[in-house]
C-alpha cells in the first residue's frame, strides 16, 4: 500500500561501525574476520559463514547465552592482511577467508569477504570489504 503521510524513518548516520550480537559462548579478537551464525549471532569466521566484518573491539561471551553480550564490527572500508602469495597480478580479484585469520584467493568451501584493492608487498594486500554477500 503506498504512503498516505509523512513519516519518520531510522537514519543510521555512521555506515562504517556495526554492533551485533554475540554467538554464545564466544570469544571475539579485536581485527577477527566474522561470520554470522544460522540463529544471527556473530563468531568468528569459520570457512563458509556469512562474512559480516571485521571485529573493531575484543568481545568475551564466555559461559555467556547467545545476544548476552555484542561486539562493535567494520563492515565497511579497506583493512591491510597478510594472504599468502599475493602478488600485483592479484589486484582485483575476489578474496576468501578459510578462518577468522586467513585469507585466501581459493573461493572452495571458503567465504566471500572482498576484493584485493592493493599488493603493498608480496603476501600482503589492502582488502576492500564486500560484507553480507555470498559471491563477488
Amino acid at each position: 500500500m503506498a504512503l498516505t503521510a509523512n513519516r519518520e524513518v531510522d537514519h543510521y548516520i555512521d555506515q562504517e561501525l556495526r554492533s551485533l550480537h554475540v554467538a554464545a559462548d564466544t570469544h571475539v579478537y579485536k581485527g577477527a574476520l566474522l561470520g554470522i551464525t544460522s540463529g544471527g549471532y556473530a563468531r568468528p569466521l569459520i570457512a563458509g559463514d556469512l562474512f559480516v566484518g571485521i571485529a573493531y573491539e575484543e568481545m568475551d561471551n564466555t559461559g555467556g547465552a547467545d545476544g548476552d553480550k555484542s561486539v562493535r564490527i567494520y563492515t565497511l572500508g579497506d583493512f591491510g592482511h597478510a594472504l599468502s602469495g599475493a602478488a600485483l597480478s592479484n589486484i582485483g580479484d575476489p578474496v576468501y577467508a578459510s578462518a577468522d585469520d586467513t585469507l585466501t584467493f581459493t573461493s572452495t568451501d571458503n567465504s566471500y569477504v572482498g576484493h584485493a584493492i592493493d599488493v603493498p608487498s608480496g603476501g600482503e594486500i589492502i582488502l576492500r570489504l564486500d560484507t553480507f554477500r555470498t559471491a563477488p
